[in-house]
């Protein structure tokens, strides 16, 4: 059920979680505790005071605890501040209905009338409009369904087939012809068609995943049984949830804004993008689903997604550099041992190959071999090699990123040591000029914040789209970021906005590389002195 050939790119919204994106792609927990309370996906490296920092005394009760009282997030997005001032730095944020440990008093209330909590494993929440200690307030109880940090796609995810209302409530019959137009034509198609609009493929979670977020083994023979209940993130039960019968009684945390009376807020064109988070059967027999801002989707107009199989390959054993990805259809390996260039059978895109490192020009191609004697022509594969002279931080263990734009590959290092690597999808304009073109920029970059997922949209001409929750979004200039593309697998080929565009198993387990390390609870991070460094991402021709 793929949804391929989409001219998605990649734009950033401004997220005032965290920051304000510059013009760029085009302008617009698995582990437990440490011993130090703090948790993360991976492995986080220790915290320190901020410099300069008013200290506050700790006591018991204002110090957080595991296991300690919580608060949660009843906006779309509750910042976590570096210092309980609103004027500090965000050094991450919450996600609305997640919550965090929080201290059981706080350190002031001065400025914040719910009071200044420190959280883990560091930052203050104000417990006053973002956020509460009230473990019951209808938003809390609601939004339920996390995003799972252990899956490629932390979320059910759907692309709109046709232009779909986004409902504010529960639509009567009469509402529903009201608001979509040629309603019963749209169900009787449905109605005939579903199980092929809606039949599923093997994706991104069916594949097994080792600590580290590398592809252990081979993809299933089949995609999982699921039911409808379970493909939109439903909890097993069709009912009307509560907090949608006899009207909407949770309030709006969407951006878009509209009076309570409202059935209906905004419509989706086509090819958008949506995270799901429960479903349920409503009138006219007919299913909706919640998006993770709390509004309606028909299910009858989304078609279902489930993200690319491709993945990198682990260069701690097995594979090694030189390497390459198959990055177009209809490509060979041959025979060359005749001085002539024979087919010697199809080379399947995206497969993975090790290289020897020996190259020659043969009938107008420049060829590479492979370690079974097998020869590929160069503009068939994406080469991933390690560069005559590395840069000069790559030293002493420390983690870097290695993109190349003509390459199209991408590999995570260790000082210099090769980890992993992969192909990937940079802009489509190639070495262009990033201001005027949509190109990738080049230079080495920090890591500047990482969300588990961060909404992103673009406006071409005749083709507009919106993507919401776009998983394993890591920015590192501007708008520019590191991010899955659960919309194409085209990977090995330019073709986004400027971003670098990743398969979902890919940016996760790039995700899992690099730091900041997301805390536990938290949906975004800031790099910053109390949650570490931004991971250096070097990019050139």
């Amino acid at each position: 059920m793929r949804l391929s050939h989409r001219a998605f790119g990649c734009v950033a919204i401004a997220l005032a979680s965290l920051s304000v994106h510059a013009a760029g792609c085009k302008d617009k927990s698995q582990s437990g505790p440490s011993k130090d309370g703090i948790f993360a996906l991976g492995d986080v490296p220790a915290l320190s005071k901020t410099e300069g920092a008013v200290e506050l005394p700790e006591t018991p009760e204002t110090t957080p605890r595991e296991g300690g009282p919580r608060l949660g997030a009843v906006e779309f997005v509750a910042p976590i501040y570096q210092e309980p001032d609103r004027r500090s730095d965000k050094v991450g944020y919450l996600r609305a209905g997640g919550t965090l440990v929080r201290a059981d008093k706080p350190v002031k209330t001065d400025d914040c009338a719910g009071g200044w909590y420190r959280v883990l494993p560091t930052g203050y929440v104000c417990a006053t409009n973002e956020a509460t200690t009230d473990v019951e307030h209808p938003i809390l109880r609601a939004l339920t369904l996390r995003p799972d940090v252990s899956k490629p796609l932390p979320y059910p995810y759907a692309f709109v087939r046709a232009i779909a209302p986004n409902y504010y409530r529960v639509p009567t019959k009469e509402e529903q012809l009201q608001y979509e137009m040629s309603l019963d034509r749209h169900l009787r198609s449905y109605k005939k068609l579903h199980e092929k609009w809606d039949a599923l493929e093997i994706g991104s979670n069916d594949l097994e995943l080792d600590a580290e977020g590398n592809v252990v083994g081979l993809p299933p023979d089949e995609p999982p049984a699921l039911d409808y209940n379970a493909v939109y993130g439903g909890n097993g039960s069709d009912e009307v949830p509560w907090f949608f019968q006899g009207g909407r009684k949770i309030p709006n945390i969407a951006t878009f804004k509209v009076p309570e009376y409202a059935v209906i807020t905004n419509r989706i064109p086509r090819k958008g993008m949506l995270a799901l988070i429960g479903t349920f059967v409503g009138p006219n027999d007919r299913r909706f689903a919640l998006t993770t801002d709390a509004r309606l989707v028909p299910t009858s107009k989304l078609k279902p997604e489930r993200g690319s199989t491709f993945h990198g390959v682990s260069l701690k054993k097995g594979w090694h550099l030189p390497l390459a990805f198959v990055k177009r259809d209809g490509a060979y390996a041959y025979d060359v041992s005749k001085a002539s260039l024979e087919k010697n059978g199809k080379a399947h895109r995206l497969d993975p190959i090790q290289l020897t490192g020996q190259s020659k020009h043969l009938g107008g191609h420049r060829l590479v071999e492979s370690i079974d004697g097998n020869w590929y022509r160069e503009h068939d594969v994406a080469i991933a090699a390690k560069p005559s002279k590395l840069p000069a931080f790559a030293k002493d263990g420390k983690r870097w990123i290695d993109i190349g734009i003509q390459s199209q590959t991408l590999i995570l290092y260790e000082g210099n040591r090769a980890v992993y690597a992969t192909a990937v999808s940079t802009g489509r304009d190639g070495l262009g000029d990033p201001k005027k073109t949509l190109s990738t920029p080049t230079g080495t970059f920090d890591i500047r914040e990482k969300h588990v997922t961060a909404t992103m949209d673009a406006n071409e001409v005749d083709n507009k789209f919106e993507l919401r929750d776009v998983p394993w979004v890591q920015y590192f200039k501007g708008g520019y970021a590191l991010h899955a593309a659960p919309w194409h697998d085209e990977f090995g080929r330019p073709r986004s906005h400027g971003c670098v565009n990743l398969s979902p198993l890919d940016a996760r387990r790039v995700f899992l590389f690099t730091t900041p390390m997301l805390p536990v609870d938290w949906h975004g991070v800031n790099a910053s002195k109390s949650t570490s460094e931004g991971t250096t991402i070097y990019i050139h021709p």
